[in-house]
């Protein structure tokens, strides 16, 4: 079978001010409005695009973090068969439907991106994927994908699907799912209880967050039994002040917003006994790729730490993508975590599976070996 790729360019990294531009020749650059007025390119040149939402006042600084990522990993790796073009969009979906064509039009061959949702969903319904292209975010729905578009990014979704799976170990078949009914929260029962429910014999509730004492107190009673668990679809400040009117012998799980910070053990020592599953990049420092990758930079808040590895992992996908011949073929254990395709579509990460241990994070060992048994 023959790879999708088949250019032989060579790639050099030029610095223009402050700012990165990757070309083939000296001439070819992608400018961001902060760097100096160079001649524009005039002509079509097979590339890597990259679409980030970087004017956008909503959105910018997550794409900036995102693009760091993905160039501090182009430093890090050989040089690519093809030169690397970011283009900057708004959030608008028509602006980044426009941009992508202008991708097109420039002469790329692979296209990573968009970071946002809408964008994703936009692209995804309209007739313009003429290319491989590797999204950043879900689409609002999967129907109709094209074939060229692989979904690739940071779903919470996937990651509450993998804690159902976690959740299973119990042998416990009762789920009681608390959600705060809003759309994160929604999305994130919806996913939990598909997969929690797929298993023979396992039924589920739910109940509904709410910030009252006199309604919390009615957790502890409705969480007791020996045949349950609980799954928090709630963020990490919700989760703190819930957990105490749970029932004390319950298992409880929750998405990686249960983790915000190691330095805040007084925080974190509210959440002793919740299992919970996140990236390498944040919870193994030991991890092979985060060593390697690791910047000294001042560290950011969690939420953007995990865009900055989403950049780097984009990176390394890309750089599979263009040797492999196909998708099923493409697996790593990346620091968002273990990367493998699932058809039809979509490249889905495995975090890592941990606990809060007297404010500390404590790595579930046996649970990665059961992971690292099943991909053998």
């Amino acid at each position: 079978m023959q790879r999708l790729f088949t250019y032989a360019l060579v790639v050099t990294v030029t610095l223009y001010g402050s700012m990165l531009a990757f070309s083939t020749h000296a001439e070819e650059y992608f400018a961001h409005e902060s760097m100096p007025a160079i001649p524009s390119i005039s002509h079509s040149v097979p590339h890597i695009a990259l679409l980030l939402p970087l004017k956008s006042a909503t959105f910018g600084q997550a794409a900036e973090v995102v693009k760091d990522g993905f160039v501090a990993a182009t430093m890090r790796e050989q040089a690519l068969p093809l030169t690397i073009r970011i283009y900057s969009t708004t959030d608008d979906p028509l602006d980044v439907l426009i941009t992508y064509h202008q991708a097109l039009d420039a002469g790329a061959v692979l296209i990573i991106g968009p970071l946002t949702r809408n964008g994703v969903t936009a692209l995804a319904s309209s007739h313009v994927v003429n290319v491989p292209t590797l999204t950043l975010n879900a689409a609002d729905s999967e129907a109709g994908f094209p074939p060229n578009l692989y979904v690739f990014g940071l779903q919470m979704e996937n990651e509450a699907a993998q804690i159902a799976e976690f959740a299973l170990s119990e042998n416990r078949h009762h789920a009681i799912i608390i959600n705060d009914g809003s759309p994160l929260s929604t999305r994130l029962q919806t996913a939990f209880s598909d997969r929690w429910l797929a298993e023979y014999g396992n039924t589920a509730e739910s109940m509904r967050y709410e910030n009252d004492p006199e309604v919390l107190t009615q957790f502890r009673a409705q969480t007791r039994g020996e045949n349950k668990i609980v799954f928090l679809a709630l963020d990490a400040a919700k989760s703190r002040l819930l957990y105490s009117f749970l029932n004390p012998t319950t298992p409880v799980y929750a998405t990686s917003q249960l983790f915000v910070s190691h330095d805040n053990s007084l925080f974190n020592n509210d959440l002793n006994g919740i299992r919970f599953m996140d990236m390498p990049w944040l919870i193994q420092p030991d991890h092979p790729g985060v060593m390697a990758y690791r910047h000294t930079e001042q560290p950011k808040s969690a939420d953007m730490e995990r865009l900055y590895a989403l950049g780097i992992d984009a990176f390394r996908l890309m750089a599979l993508m263009m040797e492999a011949q196909t998708a099923q073929e493409i697996s790593f254990d990346g620091v968002t975590g273990f990367i493998r395709f699932i058809p039809p579509n979509q490249y889905v990460r495995e975090p890592v599976a941990a606990k809060f241990d007297k404010g500390k994070v404590i790595l579930l060992n046996n649970y990665q070996k059961s992971l690292g048994n099943e991909r053998q």
